[in-house]
C-alpha cells in the first residue's frame, strides 16, 4: 500500500491509535497512571506550522492521548472522514481552509467531537464572530499554547 505523506500517513496512524481505544471497555478509555488524563481522548492536531503542531501532538501523547497531528484543514476532514476524534484542536489562521471552516466540516462529520481553536493573532475574532454569528460556538485557547493550561482544559 502507497501512503501520502501529508494525507493517508496521518489517517493510518490515528486509525492504528484509536484501533487500540477498541479493546478498551469505551471509545475514551481511562488511563492508568498519568497524572494528567483522565480520559484517552483521540485527538486531531491542526496547524500549518508543523512545529507547532507536532510538539501539542507529542504533549498530548505524552499525557496519554492518541493524537495524530496534520497540517492543514483537508487532512483532518479526511480523518474525520475514517474515525470520528473526540477532540478536534486547531489552528484558525490556515491557508486554503481555515480553522472555523475545518471546524464545521469536521462538526458535520461528527456532531459530538469538542472543537478548540487556537491562534496568536489578534485578527481572528472576527473570523470567530462569523462562526458564533452563524450558530457555531467553539472554545477558543491563545497562542502559545501551554501545556498545562491545554491539559487541564481538556480534562473538563
Amino acid at each position: 500500500m502507497v501512503l501520502s505523506p501529508l494525507t493517508e500517513l496521518p489517517e493510518a496512524l490515528f486509525a492504528m491509535a484509536c484501533a487500540s481505544d477498541s479493546n478498551s471497555s469505551s471509545p475514551a478509555a481511562s488511563t492508568t497512571g498519568n497524572r494528567h488524563a483522565t480520559r484517552r481522548l483521540r485527538v486531531i492536531v491542526v496547524d500549518d506550522e508543523q512545529r507547532i503542531a507536532d510538539s501539542v501532538k507529542d504533549i498530548l501523547a505524552d499525557s496519554g492521548h492518541a493524537a495524530v497531528a496534520v497540517y492543514d484543514g483537508l487532512s483532518a476532514v479526511n480523518i474525520a472522514k475514517e474515525s470520528c476524534p473526540d477532540v478536534l484542536l486547531c489552528d484558525v489562521l490556515m491557508p486554503e481552509m481555515n480553522g472555523v471552516e475545518t471546524a464545521v466540516a469536521i462538526r458535520q462529520l461528527c456532531p459530538h467531537a469538542r472543537v478548540l481553536l487556537f491562534s496568536g493573532h489578534a485578527s481572528v475574532s472576527d473570523i470567530v464572530s462569523r462562526a458564533r454569528a452563524a450558530g457555531h460556538h467553539f472554545e477558543f485557547l491563545p497562542k502559545p499554547i501551554r501545556p498545562t493550561e491545554l491539559l487541564q482544559k481538556l480534562s473538563h
